[in-house]
């Protein structure tokens, strides 16, 4: 298989492998804060940019989350990994998910930030554009819809670094891509445990959001972050990584 997603960064020589993946508005920098605070002796972390963001953004968008998993499965391929886990935001939450279906016996953790669902996210005409049309002023979505507590500060810096790693085309691929998953029914095949870490003022990424997913999980647990929105790894670097930490170790 081609390969079209690249590592923006591995870091670490720590004997547990961690495949880490990005949501929609950012690339693999929305981890940089917990990168500075990461364990990387007993971990390895491999960020991964998907197709069209950062280190990957000569590449097409990937076609679907089918597409964005198949893209991180070559990339770990290239790694020799037999045995990982994955540690997923948003939109790299259900891709996360989706290679826990695809090749579970390959995955040891599973750790879900604020995750879309595997099940889809149906939009009316008139949201979906809206959502789409955020592009233009993805700072002001991001408070309204998302993470209404981030400061000014690290908006400003996520709307920046928005416009440096990605465009317009792909923004709209990977919107098509997250409001139409559709494995919920898989997610039987996982056999590892999964953390979903979901943020307490999160407005669209909600604990009765999240019920179908965890009811379709074998071994799934909600892990509730306080005082955080949509971007916990932003909002509270240190707690965020501790959380994920913590339930990578579990």
């Amino acid at each position: 298989m081609t390969i079209d997603a690249h590592f923006a960064a591995i870091e670490g020589n720590g004997p547990h492998h961690v495949l880490v993946l990005h949501g929609w508005a950012l690339d693999s920098g929305v981890w940089l804060g917990t990168r500075a605070k990461s364990n990387v002796t007993d971990f390895t972390w491999a960020y991964l940019d998907f197709p069209g963001y950062g280190a990957s953004r000569p590449s097409q968008p990937a076609e679907g989350v089918d597409g964005m998993a198949a893209s991180a499965l070559s990339a770990v391929d290239e790694l020799g990994w037999t045995s990982f886990s994955v540690v997923g935001h948003s939109m790299g939450g259900v891709t996360a998910l989706r290679v826990a279906t695809l090749r579970p016996e390959a995955v040891s953790r599973v750790v879900a930030l604020t995750p879309v669902s595997p099940g889809g996210t149906p939009l009316d005409e008139a949201t979906y554009a809206a959502f789409a049309n955020a592009w233009d002023d993805p700072g002001a979505a991001i408070r309204s819809n998302l993470a209404p507590g981030i400061e000014a500060d690290d908006l400003d810096r996520l709307v920046a670094r928005n416009r440096a790693t990605m465009d317009r085309p792909t923004w709209e691929a990977y919107l098509k891509n997250w409001t139409s998953a559709d494995f919920m029914g898989d997610l039987s095949r996982i056999q590892s445990p999964v953390a979903i870490l979901y943020g307490e003022t999160d407005p669209f990424i909600t604990a009765d959001y999240l019920k179908p997913t965890l009811d379709h999980l074998p071994d799934g647990r909600l892990v509730k972050l306080p005082s955080v929105g949509h971007y916990p790894m932003i909002e509270a670097t240190a707690e965020a990584q501790e959380a994920i930490e913590k339930a990578l170790r579990a």
